[in-house]
């Protein structure tokens, strides 16, 4: 039984809900998938959708989030005007219950600008220009100081970072990784199995 809960966080056109549909069909029934899209009052949303979360794994599911509270930090502060809330509530307690967060952006970040330039013209992106939100998610990884964002009093993201160095984060990359799912998968498994629970 695989009771974790994984966290795929990323900017639009990432290989997120890809990796994610892989994941489903290796471990079908006992995978719970939820995604979430934004909505009226972020904070409710995310708590209620992480106590369901937390219930669907003490039910032995593994639990996959296609995006969480830090989508709800990036994409509003370019946005709207900041985010809504302060997620280290919501943070903490996920973490209490060893929850895994994928990372999915490439490090060629020039290419995942592209790729969503090319794909907006091929179908509806629920935002033009994502420029600024991918550099986001690729400084808070690798937290070069002098480019971070300040959130204000919503400053978990400065907290925490760089992401790469802790050990409830990993990366994804699909355009070094995308050809072998299988592989993929099987290094989030092994670093759900390794982090203290």
């Amino acid at each position: 039984m695989l009771a974790r809960i994984v966290i795929f966080e990323g900017p639009d056109g990432v290989g997120k809900t890809t990796l994610i549909k892989h994941i489903k069909e290796q471990y079908g029934k006992d995978a719970y998938y939820m995604h979430l899209r934004v909505h009226k009052d972020m904070k409710l949303w995310h708590t209620a959708s992480a106590r369901l979360a937390i219930s669907k794994k003490q039910d032995g599911k593994l639990v996959l989030l296609d995006r969480h509270w830090p989508s709800e930090q990036f994409y509003s502060h370019i946005y709207r005007e900041g985010p809504s809330y302060d997620p280290e509530e919501i943070y903490r307690r996920l973490k209490l219950e060893g929850a895994l967060y994928v990372w999915c952006l490439p490090s060629d970040i020039e290419q995942v600008k592209q790729n969503h330039r090319i794909n907006r013209e091929k179908r509806k992106e629920a935002y033009y220009d994502i420029d600024k939100v991918i550099q986001m998610y690729n400084d808070y990884w690798n937290y070069p100081t002098s480019n971070l964002i300040n959130f204000h009093q919503n400053n978990l993201m400065d907290t925490l970072a760089p992401l790469k160095k802790r050990p409830d984060f990993i990366r994804y990359d699909m355009f070094k990784e995308g050809h072998d799912l299988n592989a993929v998968t099987e290094r989030i498994i092994d670093k759900c199995f390794q982090m203290n629970l």
